[in-house]
């Protein structure tokens, strides 16, 4: 079977139909293609070279182009041509004006920054994966927030939901007698949110924790958690820079808000 060419058309950045092309490919086994991606084209000019390409290629066209004149082009030039070709946006669109009653902004650069959104996510997503629990201390400066605290204190749920926001997340466990990576205090202090919780109620948290992972009985004993709290309480007078968060009967979420507020302000991912 030879090589099968499919060119994608794009005023954007074209990750929107290498999605939804990558979909529809997977469901035919052993299929030979090959892609290019043609992205930010902006003018006619540019849209009939890369169609002229594609037509001296005996290419497949999928195309995502938001201005009603450019999808007009491709679509008369592919009929005309004999080209196969997939308008993957304009129909969607153009019942999406009908039902709203809306007309369309046909503004290219919307798109992109949803892909941009999307990248920065991913990118946080897998920084924070590559950071847990005291992972990769020699990246530390790359993250933008790094939480440190005590055993079950919620730093990954709370990291991972910040991620997904898309904020950088390092977390470094709080271990008394293990001295904290130095890299730690050569990042801007600002940075970092140290977790508090109420004793009594990390030993709950702890106590079921032992049931599922047959810890040793020292791991929610309150006499030896009262003393890990007193060491955080220390670190903290410390370290004066620090945030600090009660994370006592907090959800993910609110401890998550809180963080940014305290750590971001009013500078949000978009």
């Amino acid at each position: 079977m030879s090589t099968k060419k499919i060119y994608i058309l794009s005023d954007a950045t074209g990750q929107s139909a290498l999605h939804v092309l990558r979909a529809a490919i997977v469901q035919f086994n052993h299929a030979d293609t090959r892609t290019t991606l043609f992205h930010d084209i902006n003018t006619r000019a540019a849209l009939k070279k890369a169609l002229d390409r594609a037509r001296s290629n005996n290419a497949l066209i999928a195309f995502t182009f938001v201005r009603k004149e450019m999808r007009d082009y491709a679509n008369d030039y592919c009929a005309r041509n004999g080209i196969f070709h997939h308008d993957i946006l304009g129909p969607l669109i153009t019942d999406l004006a009908a039902y709203m009653e809306l007309e369309p902004l046909e503004t290219p650069s919307l798109l992109r920054k949803v892909d941009e959104r999307y990248f920065k996510r991913i990118e946080a997503i897998e920084y924070t994966l590559g950071h847990d629990d005291g992972r990769g201390a020699e990246r530390l400066k790359e993250a933008d927030i790094v939480i440190v605290g005590l055993s079950r204190t919620s730093k990954t749920p709370t990291s991972f939901y910040l991620a997904q926001e898309g904020y950088k997340v390092a977390n470094v466990p709080i271990v008394p007698g293990i001295p904290l990576p130095e890299e730690l205090s050569e990042i801007d202090q600002r940075k970092i949110v140290c977790l508090n919780i109420d004793p009594e109620f990390l030993q709950k948290i702890r106590t079921v924790r032992q049931k599922h992972s047959h810890l040793s009985s020292g791991y929610s004993d309150l006499k030896k958690i009262v003393a890990e709290v007193e060491y955080v309480w220390d670190l903290m007078r410390k370290h004066r820079t620090w945030k600090v968060v009660d994370t006592t009967n907090k959800s993910v979420e609110e401890t998550a808000w809180e963080i940014i507020h305290h750590v971001v302000g009013d500078e949000r991912v978009e």
